[in-house]
Formats: structure tokens, sequence, C-alpha cells
């Protein structure tokens, strides 16, 4: 019998069983399945305006990905994590501009003065804002301006990554918390029933790339011994935490078995409470969600 770990994984292998190591998304198919999952789960929230906000935006996402953008970037897909500081090359800006254009009529008027505000911004400041928060140094970033910097780096992230990862020696990607693709943070691990029941993949909070990562293992220390799994219902609730006991973080999983229709970053934001919970226990996310891109995260 061979762990999961140890079943030999391709992107060429045809069979229909085959555990891919990476699996790239079609972002608008991402972005207009998030709307519709968004739009869903503002029904009866506290959240409801801010969910709004947030589908508005997804919204204009799946408009721009048929943007052209620039030129195919210069990468070397035998690196580790190849997509890392791609924004140097500016491009991503003038989707930040369409983006925020975009919004204009369609958001409050409190939002429209700061998406004004950041319109205003010079190039080189909004270098530095993207290479603050790829570096996860968000506080470096106004609070205010990351969900919308964050939106427009994901969609040219998420544009290139496909082909990238296309490209990659997927043999050489072994058990890693940060995408192999771009170097980010998860938002979520989602449990598939495809190609096999029970497989997890860690789900990018950039390029929306999913990676295979062996289940009760911790996706940020990879210690398998001390895990538990929290939920507020019954154990076969679709979403839950997994903890880890010694380096006390934990992430959320979706079971996509359960319930199809979920989203990783739209229903990581709609189980707040139980983050709370994990929260007053002493233990912190180890995942970044693009709609809730607070500061650092605990070491």
């Amino acid at each position: 019998m061979s762990l999961a770990g140890e079943i030999p994984s391709s992107f060429t292998d045809s069979s229909p069983l085959a555990l891919k190591v990476l699996i790239t998304a079609d972002p608008k198919e991402v972005y207009l399945r998030r709307a519709e999952r968004l739009a869903e789960l503002a029904k009866d929230s506290s959240l409801e305006d801010y969910l709004a906000l947030c589908r508005s935006m997804v919204l204009v996402q799946h408009k721009l990905c048929d943007t052209l953008m620039g030129p195919a970037p210069d990468i070397d897909t035998d690196a580790t994590m190849p997509l890392r500081g791609i924004q140097k090359n500016g491009y991503w800006i003038a989707l930040l501009q369409q983006l925020l254009s975009e919004l204009l009529d369609t958001v409050p008027a409190n939002v429209v003065q700061v998406i004004r505000q950041l319109m205003r911004q010079t190039p080189e400041q909004l270098q530095q804002w993207a290479g603050s928060l790829l570096d996860g140094r968000f506080s470096q970033v106004p609070a205010e301006y990351r969900l919308f910097l964050w939106a427009a780096l994901s969609v040219y992230w998420s544009h290139w990554a496909a082909a990238v990862a296309s490209r990659m020696d997927t043999t050489e990607i072994k058990q890693q918390s940060m995408c192999p693709v771009c170097g980010s943070h998860p938002v979520a691990s989602v449990v598939v029933d495809k190609p096999r029941e029970g497989l997890r993949y860690l789900h990018c909070s950039l390029c929306e790339t999913q990676w295979h990562f062996i289940r009760a293992h911790c996706s940020s220390c990879n210690q398998a011994k001390e895990m538990s799994l929290w939920s507020f219902d019954k154990y076969q609730t679709p979403v839950r935490i997994e903890s880890c006991d010694d380096c006390h973080g934990y992430s959320k999983m979706l079971f996509m078995n359960l319930d199809p229709r979920m989203d990783a970053v739209a229903d990581d934001i709609a189980s707040m409470a139980l983050d709370a919970k994990l929260n007053a226990k002493g233990f912190h996310a180890t995942t970044v969600n693009p709609f809730l891109l607070a500061d650092e995260l605990s070491d």
C-alpha cells in the first residue's frame, strides 16, 4: 500500500484517476461562480453590504479576463514559484485602473471616494504597495486600498498561471504551504470528489491555482501527529477547520462533495464565526483571504 503522497503524479498521465499535483483555474469561470456564490451568501447575512461590494468587484474581474494582458512576462519555469515578482513589469496597473473605473458606478459614495484616491496614486507607489502585499507585509499598505490592489493583481496572475504551470516539472513539487506557481498563501483547502474522492487541494489566494496537499497534515508546518478538526454542527458539515496543536495554526476545509456550490474565497469569509471560535482558543489562521487582507500573519 502506498501513501497518497507517493503516488506518481504527472500532467501527462491520461488516466482519469491520475493525481494532478496542480490544477489551474479558468479565471472567467472562477470569478463568475464566485459572484454567484457571493450573491447567495449575502442573503440574510450581517455582511450583506460588504459581500455585495465584493460581488461587484468580482464581476469586474470576470469582465477584465477578456482584456489584453500585454506580452507574456519573462518567466523561468524551472525556478521555484516562477510567477513571483512579475508585478515589476507594471502591466497589472492598467488592469487596476480599468477595474477602478468600472467600479465607480456600482459602489456606495464612501467607496467611490476611496477609489478616486487610489486612482490618483503614482505607478511607483502602486508598485511599492504591490510588492508589500505579495510579500505578506499587508500593514505597509493602507487598509482601504488592499482589496482593490489584490483584485487587479489576481486577474493578472491568474491569466498567466495556467500557461506557466503547464510548463513546470510537477515531479519536483513536494508538500508545500505556499503556491508552487506564484508563492502566495492559500485561502483554504478544498476536498474534492474527482478524480478521486477525498483528495485535498490548497487554493491559492492570488493566482487561483490549486495544489495537492496530503490530508491530516498541517498545511503550515506539515506535521501530522497533533491535528484536530472543528465544526459548528455535525461532523459532516461542508465547512470545517483543521487546527494544529504544534504550531497553533488553522485553515478552513471545504468539502465540495457535500456542497459543490461552495467557493474557497466566498465561503471562507462567510464562515468567519468559526475563525472567532478558534482565535478564542489560541489558534491563528495560516491562510490569506483576498477579501480580508488584515495585517501580517501571526508567527
